[in-house]
């Protein structure tokens, strides 16, 4: 029923592409605003993804892991460089691709010309890829993975709204809904493999259209998002970050419990994906937010010394 899930992906990047141009877009050209940009990059990113690969790891080791793993794949994961070894946090590998993005997008700020050759020389890379991956090598995924299509439909969505209206954004968000879903059940029917390159555009194109209806929807005034969804979405971030924490740690109490045994196994989903929800909305308010709050405190302190 759930096969399709992973396509949580292709809208996740969706909406940082247009995220990221809809927010920067003055910042194009501008050298001076760089730091501004990195700062916020950094700071939204980095300090409760550490608190989750802590975690992650202290339970590995508490779980049975033997052996501390390769360096490089530590200094990798730490600081979310692209690479072809998975990261120590299995969902971080998303990460990795919105680093690479955000440096990509820096280089813009800092030099508009020499952004938009390095993003066209970037969009070459990511076709020619898909015509020769094995000439690829070892150069790591983040860097030509056909998922990359998904940021520039964000930020086409964006310049779109930044320059112009999308008419009609109810009709062009159902229709979005419908595609999106249409392919999650062509999907789930075995029509075709949701991991492919071209899956990136069949859920990518109804992601772009539903970001940007639900968007031009807002500007107008016409979107009434129910606090329940507020509250998930401000703690999105946290939910990504720390969902198998919980959730290991109810499996865990589950088979303690001897559970497993009794029930049907289907019988644990509901209680194991509420732990994932549920703690990710606890460590949002607990780790995630109070650490921003305290750097950009901090920072903006110094600033002012």
């Amino acid at each position: 029923m759930f096969q399709f899930g992973h396509a949580g992906v292709d809208l996740f990047f969706v909406i940082s592409g247009f995220i990221i141009l809809y927010v920067h877009f003055d910042d194009i050209g501008r050298p001076d605003r760089f730091g501004r940009y990195l700062a916020r990059r950094l700071t939204r990113i980095y300090p409760t993804y550490w608190v989750a690969l802590v975690l992650t790891v202290a339970m590995s080791f508490l779980g049975g892991l033997h052996g501390a793993p390769p360096w490089d794949r530590v200094v990798a994961s730490v600081l979310l460089a692209p690479s072809s070894q998975a990261p120590l946090l299995g969902v971080a590998w998303t990460l990795q691709y919105e680093v690479f993005f955000y440096a990509l997008f820096g280089i813009l700020i800092l030099h508009r010309r020499l952004g938009l050759a390095i993003v066209l020389l970037w969009i070459g890379g990511i076709v020619g890829s898909q015509f020769g991956q094995s000439a690829m090598g070892a150069i790591p995924n983040a860097f030509y993975n056909a998922f990359n299509f998904e940021f520039l439909l964000g930020m086409a969505t964006a310049y779109l709204l930044r320059r112009h209206r999308i008419p009609a954004p109810r009709l062009v968000l159902g229709l979005g809904i419908a595609l999106f879903v249409t392919a999650a059940a062509c999907e789930n029917a075995g029509l075709f493999n949701g991991y492919t390159d071209v899956s990136r555009l069949l859920y990518g194109l109804p992601a772009a259209m539903i970001v940007g209806g639900s968007a031009e929807l807002d500007m107008v005034g016409l979107l009434n998002v129910p606090p329940a969804l507020l509250v998930l979405g401000k703690a999105s971030y946290s939910i990504y970050l720390f969902q198998f924490v919980f959730i290991g740690i109810v499996w865990k109490a589950w088979l303690l419990a001897g559970l497993d045994t009794k029930l049907p196994h289907l019988a644990s989903f509901p209680l194991l994906a509420t732990a994932g929800v549920a703690g990710g909305v606890i460590m949002s308010r607990l780790a995630e937010y109070p650490l921003i709050n305290l750097i950009r405190t901090v920072k903006r302190a110094r600033a002012n010394a």
